[in-house]
């Protein structure tokens, strides 16, 4: 009888633990956060009413070469290996040049490769004129010779550092 005293919470404490762990798994793999409703919040406006403050715009960086935009965490842009700018869609930007042979992207003042001495196209054409690209393995993935992380094929350059990519398979 006494043991069942000791066990009897015990196995309680247990059977919450494992459902708080439960649910913070289903929020993660779901992806979506269970927020507290707005009658647990007395500050929060009532849900419909005008007022309700729009989720705000999360922070870019911009290519000024290619105009992708990317995630703040990358550096450099995976299509054309130039340096990101902060900056959203709005922002002042003119397509750079590249380099139809290694296909680095460069500012739109540049003339000169400095990698290959060849003259920089601008980007946009380079991707309609541009014969030099091998075909892509769809099924190949490749990874960063710096350090370490893989991509999908499409990438040539490392988000992180701005090295060109290698193909794995």
């Amino acid at each position: 009888m006494a043991w069942s005293l000791v066990l009897l919470p015990l196995l309680a404490v247990t059977l919450v633990a494992f459902t708080i762990a439960l649910r913070r798994r289903r929020t993660l793999t779901d992806g979506s956060r269970s927020r507290p409703s707005s009658a647990a919040r007395p500050d929060a406006p009532a849900p419909g009413r005008r007022g309700s403050s729009e989720p705000e715009p999360l922070p870019v960086k911009r290519c000024p070469v290619c105009l992708s935009e990317y995630p703040t965490r990358d550096r450099f842009c995976v299509r054309d290996g130039a340096g990101l700018m902060e900056g959203s869609s709005s922002g002042p930007f003119t397509q750079g040049m590249i380099c139809p042979t290694c296909r680095r992207g460069y500012p739109f003042d540049a003339r000169f490769c400095p990698e290959d001495a060849d003259e920089l196209v601008p980007y946009g054409l380079y991707g309609a004129a541009s014969t030099t690209r091998p075909p892509l393995r769809l099924d190949a993935n490749k990874i960063c010779p710096e350090c370490g992380i893989r991509h999908a094929a499409a990438h040539l350059f490392c988000g992180d550092d701005g090295t060109q990519l290698v193909v794995v398979n």
